[in-house]
């Protein structure tokens, strides 16, 4: 009866919204009475759990049989966010059936459970459900039937992923779970069981959510062996050596069969195993049970979990709970007669549970679990570097997303139409999206998605700089992108004599950063903020880049000039082409060709020697002391996939030789000297060049380099490396960062946990690398890093080398799914073209750790590049006083510690705000960086002052004051995890404390007070 009446309860609501309410109040009441009757008559949902029952959670969770195997049966399906189809194909000729179904299954029996992982297909099949409907499903989680695991808006990708965009879109779906169901619906477990290996960071993020476990799908072959033999299949994964007590420990389980039902017992409607019935449910009861007394020879417990799942299953749900009800009604009544196997519907999180409850001592597992192959020669580590323009287009969109939320928060303009980007960006976290393994025709929809939220974060953008620059004043024009400069083209500077140039600093400090625009002028003026006039230099666009497939642009110049970037703010620079302007000094480039001896490049900190003969980097200076130091561009075949050898594909890198051709026989070479940057331009082959720079005032080398379409006309498939390669003693070690934070040591040839069976040396040494990889000697206090724009495979094969995959085309599938061959065509059909950057550091060991942090953000988080175009006059230029709109601003009270860095700002409402804070620098990497650090939070922002303010946990989906997590005993240890206790705030300025490697997070409620900009009239001049 209390269902019936909530449900006509809802359904009155529902109907008085259909029209005017005093017309159809009358039809509604009548409707709903008859509604309610036809429930009492006919029962409808009478089997569906109570909306009242909130015993979910661990509460909810099924009795166990002591003294028995108790067997948790994991109904679960794994629904690819884009993979062979595109999302939206994936929604409606699979996910919103298989929804449907599970809910309509699990109203038959209350003992039934179901896992379900992606929030964004279900948040976009919850959108279309009716009331009805979306009440029996919160009765399904209020009980426990319906458990979401993750939780995040989809399943990421752990190795070529940044930490960053982890956190935004796992946020994004726990924050979404609560909204729309509450306490009961809070994912306790980490669920990442398609990830091609997984990442320690990311097992450090989840520890910072609260979650109280992990568990894994997919690890290494020889690894998986070892575990088994050695009962270590459940473990304590020491997830970070920065962090100190419970975080730094997450309780990780490996499944026992990837995710997959175990052989002859999957019963989806796309399986050809036949259905349990009582003529054959006594055979499969013996079948099941031989299955699972195998498999708990590997485990430590009596409790062991069978995923019952697999992509896009339970289309049919009906099929596999009637099977699975009489395989349980068969093995369980085989208990009369001796069996000892209890067998019943559970989930993960009441698998960990129980685990919990063991009381074993765990053993810890320190490292993370790269590279990862399934069988001999099949090293999942190409999809480290396919697709490298998708990779790229991911990270910069995410960069704009931060900036976008920033702005937004900082000048109080609400624009729900963030949502977009926030969405976009969080699907292109996923597994088979930002790796570069999906379809092609998916890929090209992953980049309209992204390309579709940054537009609509553009006009966010432009409607914030415009209520900070102008206030309240009426202006005409607005903001304009340059939407192609990574092609060198740019419409705005190139056909405007005049421009006002915009741009804004996410950092939270002061950034020196150079910019170029291609310009058709020869000369031009620059002026900074206070209308004085800036040293810039006009280079020569290479060759190369001029004749990019698709550019739009026939000018061959570029105008640079170093811009300096208030924290978390902006400043204005006017650029002016000039006919009359006679410079004191020509800005112009000196141009060399091929010379007759070594070429010296260089600035005030470093010089390179470039080799005559060879146009090759030949050795740094640094203090008067010269390093060897050469770096040029390799390829290796990949394997066609004939025979037992796989096909090096969008997964799978498996060369066909162990030994890398080298590109450079031919290359052709000029030199560009100006007084801003020194620069050697190579053209290694007709698809194949590169620039090396070097800016004034940087430590850093700059390599900037073009390639394809990789010719495959010789039906060879190739794979593009960029190899430094130095004299470095670094024997058999190097450095590699775990999506953009922690660092792990790498030893070629080796595995910490475990003997390794070395079937491919190159790929078998491959590991993501999402922000830097280095060597270093300590003898000689030496480090050199690299450090890419975006992820790629890397590895050290030798001592003293460094090298990092650039571009990969094949021919062949490696037949793990994705069934078509990673031969991107590119804008002319002729095969990807892809311009990238490398950035070089070489110095002493505490210093490169400093220099590489503080680069690795410059590069990620690169400024956002504006113009707002005007009509202004030479007087104007002179007097920049007359064009009175604001030109430098920052949304700081004083800039953040140096290894402080802000990670989000984000307004959730009109008063409230999201901040979270995080210390960028490990333990015991210098004295000095890795002290622990207070930050007043009172006075912090410019345009507003926090009142009021409560930690959360990392995710910001639950008040840190109001959790714990489970504790688990370490082996050989006598004591258990403890929770650290919440770190109180200073009320009188809200002082936060950081520690290494620490991200606190905040709501806040703020003041409203925008900022007050009197803008005089003569603002109308702008157009």
């Amino acid at each position: 009866m209390l269902k019936g009446t909530e449900d006509t309860k809802h359904y009155l609501q529902r109907c008085n919204k259909m029209g005017n309410y005093a017309i159809r109040m009358w039809q509604c009441r009548h409707l709903a009475l008859l509604f309610y009757v036809m429930l009492v008559i006919f029962d409808v949902g009478a089997t569906a759990p109570s909306s009242q029952n909130t015993t979910c959670g661990y509460q909810s969770c099924p009795e166990e049989k002591p003294g028995y195997i108790n067997v948790h049966v994991v109904c679960h399906t794994h629904n690819d966010v884009g993979w062979l189809q595109t999302i939206d194909q994936y929604y409606q000729l699979s996910v919103k059936r298989i929804i449907s179904s599970v809910v309509q299954s699990l109203q038959k029996d209350p003992n039934r459970r179901f896992t379900y992982v992606e929030t964004a297909f279900f948040w976009r099949w919850w959108q279309h459900q009716t009331l009805e409907i979306q009440e029996i499903v919160r009765t399904l989680v209020n009980s426990g039937q319906l458990e979401f695991a993750g939780g995040g808006w989809t399943m990421n990708d752990e190795a070529v992923t940044h930490y960053s965009g982890i956190i935004d879109q796992i946020t994004l779906g726990l924050r979404w779970l609560n909204d729309t169901f509450g306490q009961c619906a809070l994912p306790r477990v980490g669920w990442q069981i398609d990830s091609f290996g997984h990442s320690r960071e990311h097992a450090s993020l989840l520890s910072q959510m609260f979650f109280d476990g992990l568990f894994l799908g997919r690890i290494d072959y020889q690894d998986i062996k070892n575990r088994r033999a050695t009962k270590t299949m459940e473990f304590l994964w020491k997830v970070s050596q920065s962090l100190e007590g419970a975080r730094s420990y997450l309780f990780t389980g490996v499944l026992p069969n990837v995710y997959w039902p175990p052989k002859g017992f999957c019963f989806d409607v796309k399986c050809a195993d036949p259905p349990i019935t009582d003529l054959n449910g006594k055979m499969k009861a013996y079948q099941f049970k031989d299955t699972i007394m195998s498999q708990a020879t590997h485990y430590t417990t009596n409790h062991l979990v069978v995923t019952m799942g697999m992509d896009f299953y339970y289309e049919a749900a009906e099929k596999w709970y009637q099977s699975l009800d009489k395989l349980m009604y068969y093995v369980n009544n085989m208990q009369a007669t001796g069996s000892r196997v209890n067998m019943f519907y559970s989930t993960p999180a009441c698998y960990l549970r129980s685990l919990n409850q063991t009381n074993v001592h765990w053993s810890v597992t320190a490292e993370d679990f790269f590279p990862y192959a399934d069988r001999v020669h099949s090293y999942w580590t190409g999809y480290y570097t396919s697709r490298p323009s998708l990779k790229l287009y991911a990270r910069e969109a995410n960069t704009f997303l931060q900036a976008c939320k920033q702005l937004s928060t900082l000048s109080g303009v609400q624009n729900d139409d963030i949502i977009f980007l926030k969405r976009a960006v969080a699907v292109l976290q996923h597994h088979d999206a930002i790796t570069g393994t999906e379809q092609e025709h998916v890929a090209k929809d992953y980049i309209k998605q992204l390309y579709f939220g940054i537009e609509k974060c553009q006009e966010i953008i432009g409607e914030s700089l415009k209520t900070l620059q102008f206030g309240n004043a009426s202006v005409d024009g607005g903001y304009k992108y340059c939407e192609n400069l990574n092609e060198s083209s740019c419409y705005v500077t190139e056909y405007n004599e005049k421009v006002i140039a915009v741009i804004y600093n996410p950092l939270g400090k002061t950034v020196k950063h150079y910019v170029r625009f291609p310009v058709y002028g020869q000369m031009y003026q620059v002026l900074n903020e206070k209308g004085t006039s800036i040293q810039h230099q006009i280079d020569p666009i290479p060759l190369p880049v001029q004749n990019l497939p698709g550019r739009k642009s026939n000018t061959w110049r570029e105008l640079l000039f170093q811009t300096e970037l208030p924290p978390l703010g902006f400043n204005t620079y006017i650029i002016r082409e000039i006919h009359d302007y006679v410079p004191v000094v020509d800005h112009n480039s000196g141009i060399f060709s091929q010379t007759e001896h070594d070429v010296t490049l260089g600035n005030e900190l470093l010089q390179v020697i470039i080799d005559r003969n060879s146009g090759l980097l030949k050795a740094m200076v640094l203090e008067n002391e010269t390093y060897n130091i050469r770096q040029s561009f390799y390829w290796y075949e990949g394997q066609p996939g004939f025979g037992r050898e796989k096909a090096s594909g969008a997964y799978a890198f498996n060369p066909i030789s162990n030994r890398a051709l080298d590109l450079s026989g031919n290359t052709t070479f000029r030199i560009v000297k100006g007084d801003i940057v020194e620069e050697l331009q190579q053209t290694f082959t007709p698809w194949l060049s590169q620039v090396i720079r070097i800016y004034k005032g940087v430590k850093h080398l700059e390599f900037e380099w073009v390639v394809g379409p990789i010719p495959v006309g010789d039906w060879r498939g190739k794979e593009i490396v960029s190899r430094f390669e130095s004299d470095l003693e670094s024997n058999g070690t190097f450095y590699t960062d775990s999506n953009g934070r922690e660092t792990m040591q790498r030893i070629r040839n080796f595995r910490p946990t475990w003997s390794l069976n070395v079937s491919e040396p190159v790929s078998g040494n491959y590991y993501p690398v999402t922000a830097w990889i280095y060597i270093k000697d300590p003898l000689r206090n030496l480090q050199l890093t690299i450090l890419p724009d975006r992820a790629e495979g890397a590895t050290s094969l030798y001592d003293g080398v460094l090298e990092l995959m650039v571009h990969r085309r094949l021919l062949y599938d490696d037949v793990y799914g994705v069934s078509e061959p990673l031969n991107e065509r590119g804008i002319d059909g002729k095969g990807l073209v892809v311009r990238g950057k490398h950035y070089l550091l070489l110095g002493s060991i505490d210093g490169a750790v400093l220099e590489m942090k503080d680069l690795a953000q410059r590069a990620l988080m690169k400024p956002v590049i504006t113009f707002f175009q005007a009509n202004f006059t030479d007087n104007d230029v002179e007097e920049p006083e007359t064009l009175a709109f604001e030109r430098k601003f920052s949304g700081l009270q004083d800039e953040l510690p140096s290894n402080i860095h802000l990670l989000t700002l984000e307004r959730l409402e009109k008063n409230k705000i999201l901040l979270r804070l995080e210390h960028f620098h490990e333990k015991d990497v210098t004295s000095e960086l890795s002290q622990a650090v207070n930050v007043s939070l009172v006075n912090l922002f410019q345009p507003f002052q926090i009142m009021e303010i409560r930690e959360m946990v990392l995710s910001a989906n639950q008040y840190l004051d109001e959790v714990s997590r489970m504790r688990w005993t370490v082996a050989n240890e006598s004591s258990t995890q403890h929770d650290e206790p919440v770190q109180s705030l200073e009320p009188a300025n809200f002082t936060v404390t950081l520690l290494p490697m620490e991200i606190r997070t905040f709501l806040a409620t703020i003041s409203v007070n925008p900022p007050d900009m009197e803008i005089p009239s003569v603002m109308n001049k702008l157009s």
